[in-house]
């Protein structure tokens, strides 16, 4: 076999798996389209530089409440600037480092658009072919879309296409009211644009985060609507004008002289291209790659982790999946991730930080449980930095955290760990916090 490992795919999960891997041979090969991939959709066109504009909506906003302080601010946003500083300073350097010391522990990598399966064991990797013990998927998805409103990189964007953008703009229409849209629609927003339209066909936004609780949603949702942005629920786009800019909605509303529209309807995973079915490895109805015991497919020597796999598509889900699947392969074992209370935030207005079961799924499967709130308005810290939020815990009777909302400006990541991590309410009750902190807020339930 020319390796023992090649690894389809070299994103979150397959730049963890190569360093997972190399505890058990330097027979690695990593396949991507080009080096500019490396890190996949969540370092160069997802969640790091998403965070990264919110970050600077975040210190605009701060910097505008300085009378708080003893000072003012006037001043404005540039989002082509914060974009390029994102990729320059952040993703740029995350990326080649990430090459760099790849390559420096044996790793092989092939930069090619060209992959398909010949057998169990060979690769065609552009002209060539490799052969390998064993296979990892881990090829991400990309951006949905629906059948009238398709990107074409000029007028209707996706989050893919998004940062090529010149400047804010004046009126755009962000269609889905989900994770990515509510965050876009923020940062559009707060980096200037006038007018900031959400279009959501469900009858709230975020309707996919089933773990947090209905009050919470409501209230990013009042927070957006506050900062100017106008959501149209149980809404869809009937007909689009690409020559006057201007679509026509469902709600019978028409929004003339948009700048563009940004498709932000789900993903879709990269399972196509690779003659998977002609090799026998099963895909569900959606396209994806089932999986059985420990992240094997159908084929058993090749897995299959990350948005490919009918899993939550999330980055640190990925990360996990692949360092299990890596371990279960060279150790031939058949453990995995434990989905039950995996955290997850979403960073708009408001930071929405979630984990483990909600309110309306435990009513929903009639579990019994009780409901403790904590609100930052109590606490010094909290005040003093501007900030405000609230915490919800879903406890058992035996006392075992089942999950929490966690809502804040800019303290979710923390609050939301810890609570994690506490596991219980007697754990959680029995910690001594640090004063003056937000963290204190946690002694409040």
């Amino acid at each position: 076999m020319d390796f023992e490992l090649v690894i389809v795919g070299c994103g979150s999960a397959g730049v963890e798996a190569a360093k997972e891997a190399l505890k058990y041979t330097k027979k690695i090969l990593c396949v991507e389209k080009s080096p500019q991939d490396i890190g996949g959709t969540c370092l160069n066109r997802g969640c790091v530089p998403t965070k990264h504009l919110r970050e600077g909506v975040y210190l605009l906003q701060k910097l505008q409440k300085g009378s708080l302080y003893g000072f003012s601010f006037k001043g404005e946003g540039d989002i082509k600037g914060a974009i390029e500083g994102a990729y320059k300073n952040v993703i740029t350097p995350i990326r080649e480092t990430t090459y760099k010391f790849l390559r420096s522990k044996g790793v092989k990598f092939a930069f090619t658009n060209g992959v398909s399966f010949v057998d169990r064991n060979t690769l065609r990797v552009g002209d060539k072919t490799v052969t390998s013990r064993f296979f990892l998927i881990a090829t991400g998805s990309s951006p949905g879309s629906v059948p009238n409103v398709v990107p074409d990189g000029e007028f209707i964007l996706d989050t893919d296409t998004f940062w090529g953008i010149k400047g804010i703009p004046r009126r755009v229409l962000i269609v889905g009211g989900g994770v990515s849209g509510v965050e876009f629609a923020h940062i559009l927003k707060g980096y200037g644009a006038e007018e900031v339209y959400i279009v959501e066909l469900a009858g709230e936004i975020l309707p996919t985060v089933k773990n947090l609780s209905p009050d919470v949603v409501r209230r990013l949702k009042k927070d957006l609507e506050r900062e100017g942005i106008k959501i149209f629920t149980k809404t869809v786009v009937e007909e689009v004008d690409k020559t006057s800019k201007s679509v026509k909605l469902s709600n019978g509303e028409t929004l003339e002289g948009l700048d563009f529209i940004l498709l932000t309807v789900g993903r879709k995973p990269n399972a196509n291209g690779l003659n998977l079915e002609g090799l026998g490895v099963k895909l569900t109805s959606k396209g994806y790659i089932e999986v059985n015991n420990g992240y094997r497919t159908s084929v058993e020597n090749i897995l299959a982790v990350g948005d490919v796999i009918p899993t939550p598509a999330l980055a640190h889900v990925a990360k996990h999946e692949a360092l299990l699947a890596v371990k279960n392969m060279f150790k031939n074992l058949s453990e995995e991730l434990d989905y039950s209370k995996i955290p997850s935030v979403v960073y708009s207005s408001y930071e929405l930080g979630s984990f483990g079961w909600g309110e309306r799924e435990l009513r929903e499967m009639k579990k019994p449980f009780k409901v403790l709130m904590a609100s930052l308005r109590g606490v010094a810290r909290a005040l003093s930095e501007a900030e405000e939020g609230l915490i919800k815990v879903f406890v058992a009777p035996s006392g075992e955290i089942l999950g929490a909302n966690v809502l804040t400006r800019h303290h979710t990541d923390p609050l939301l760990h810890e609570v994690l991590l506490a596991g219980t309410l007697e754990k959680l009750e029995k910690t001594v916090f640090a004063h003056p902190t937000v963290d204190e807020v946690l002694e409040t339930f």
